[in-house]
C-alpha cells in the first residue's frame, strides 16, 4: 500500500515538474525565541517572483491534513499566527507567532500555503531551548588592607 502511495506521489511529480517549476516554495525555519516565550519564528518563501503578501495565504493545516499526514495536532497550534511578508529589499518569510509562551519544549506542525496558482504542505519540527543564560563576569569586592595602628616607641 504505502509502496504504490511512493510510486503514485512520484508519478505524479514528473508529470507535474514543469508547472512546478514556477510554484511558490517553503523554505527553512529560523526560531527567534525560548522556551516559555511567545513563540517568535520564520519561515523563508522562495521563488516569490510578482506574488504580493495578498495573495500568499499562509495558515496551519486542517485536522483531516494534519490526520493524513500522521502528526498530532495539540490545541496549543491554535493559537500560531502566520503573517506573510514580502520584503522589498527581495527578503520574504512567513512570521509565525503565538500570543501565549510556548512552554513544550518540542513544537511540530504542518503549514498549509495557498496562492492563485498553488497550495503547498510542510512539515515543521521545532526544539525550543530555554533562554540562554547570560553569565555576568564575578568582580571581587575591593580588597583593602588590614590597618594597622603605628607603632609608638615606649617612653622610658
Amino acid at each position: 500500500m504505502v509502496r504504490k502511495l511512493v510510486v503514485a506521489v512520484a508519478a505524479a511529480s514528473a508529470l507535474l515538474s514543469g508547472n512546478m517549476a514556477h510554484a511558490l516554495s517553503v523554505g527553512d525555519i529560523n526560531l527567534r525565541s525560548a522556551l516559555n516565550q511567545p513563540l517568535n519564528a520564520e519561515i523563508q518563501l522562495l521563488q516569490v517572483r510578482d506574488l504580493d503578501s495578498t495573495e500568499i495565504i499562509p495558515r496551519l493545516a486542517s485536522p483531516d491534513d494534519f490526520g493524513r499526514a500522521g502528526i498530532e495536532r495539540p490545541f496549543f497550534l491554535t493559537d500560531l499566527s502566520f503573517t506573510p511578508v514580502i520584503g522589498s529589499d527581495g527578503r520574504s518569510y512567513i512570521r509565525v507567532t503565538s500570543s501565549q509562551p510556548v512552554r513544550e519544549p518540542f513544537v511540530n506542525f504542518l503549514l498549509e500555503v495557498r496562492w492563485p496558482s498553488g497550495r503547498v504542505l510542510r512539515e515543521f519540527t521545532l526544539l525550543i531551548d530555554p533562554p540562554t543564560y547570560q553569565a555576568r563576569p564575578v568582580t571581587a569586592p575591593p580588597v583593602t588592607p588590614p590597618v594597622t595602628p603605628p607603632v609608638t616607641p615606649p617612653v622610658t
